[in-house]
């Protein structure tokens, strides 16, 4: 079992343990994707680390153009890996509900957030280990999503000291644990990191802390992104249906592409 970012499963080796674990008799699916979330942002952060591992992207960072990157070789093989674990029977279906893994049990190995560290360790106590995301991609390449709500001030704010003096506060290390304690999330300083009984070095959480330095990759900073993750999540709906994975990925690019070019690029962007 890996411990570490550097120590992640390849591809072959995450098949295997699917495979083994899918020969035992009270493993009723080797991998939860919560597929039960629905079609919505989870499908954009769970699964375009997929695309990207192997090369692909949501859009072109550089020109904001998904045509030829989200339905480019490299993210149709990354969504055909997906559909092939499907049509294994090696995912839990959206039918089967939210707790397979920590719940009923039927389930192994569960592809999701820290914002289920709670749920997990209440129903698995000491047996729940976190593992690395699965080095997927060619030359074992790994990633993984990233990003979450933050804090800000509009340019338009009548008291912004004010509202600079709230945000400084939350970011102090003390107040940033509190935070994370609460909703579980990474914590945002590395100062709190160290300071973290969950995911400070050697802790049950840290290879969260790992991912995000070394593997993680942020959604599309654009105007546009509202488009693009609803256009690649209905893609990725159709495609656990059975769909044909580069009609999916490419109906996908032009309806973003479209978007784009109806808001004339998203000016000021890019100014």
């Amino acid at each position: 079992i890996p411990t570490s970012v550097n120590d992640a499963w390849t591809l072959a080796e995450f098949e295997d343990a699917l495979r083994k674990l899918a020969a035992l008799p009270e493993v009723k699916w080797p991998l939860d994707l919560k597929l039960s979330y629905g079609v919505g942002e989870w499908f954009t952060y769970g699964f375009s680390p997929i695309i990207q591992a192997f090369g692909g992207d949501l859009i072109d960072r550089t020109t904001w153009k998904a045509e030829g990157t989200l339905d480019s070789a490299a993210s149709v093989l990354g969504m055909t890996l997906l559909q092939y674990w499907i049509k294994q029977g090696w995912v839990v279906p959206a039918s089967a509900g939210d707790d397979a893994f920590y719940g009923k049990k039927t389930a192994a190995l569960a592809w999701v957030g820290h914002w289920m560290y709670g749920p997990h360790k209440e129903g698995l106590g000491d047996d729940l280990v976190l593992i690395p995301m699965p080095k997927l991609g060619a030359g074992c390449r790994a990633a993984t999503g990233m990003g979450t709500w933050a804090w800000g001030i509009t340019s338009t704010s009548k008291h912004p000291d004010a509202a600079w003096k709230f945000v400084e506060y939350l970011l102090q290390p003390e107040q940033i644990l509190r935070l994370s304690n609460a909703n579980g999330a990474v914590p945002a300083r590395k100062s709190a990191i160290a300071m973290s009984p969950l995911y400070k070095p050697g802790a049950m959480l840290n290879i969260y802390a790992q991912q995000l330095e070394t593997i993680a990759i942020p959604r599309p900073v654009f105007p546009g992104y509202p488009t693009i993750t609803s256009a690649f999540a209905e893609a990725v709906q159709n495609i656990v249906a059975g769909a044909d994975v580069y009609e999916e990925l490419h109906k996908a690019a032009l309806k973003i592409d479209q978007d784009i070019k109806e808001n004339e690029g998203y000016p000021p962007f890019g100014k």
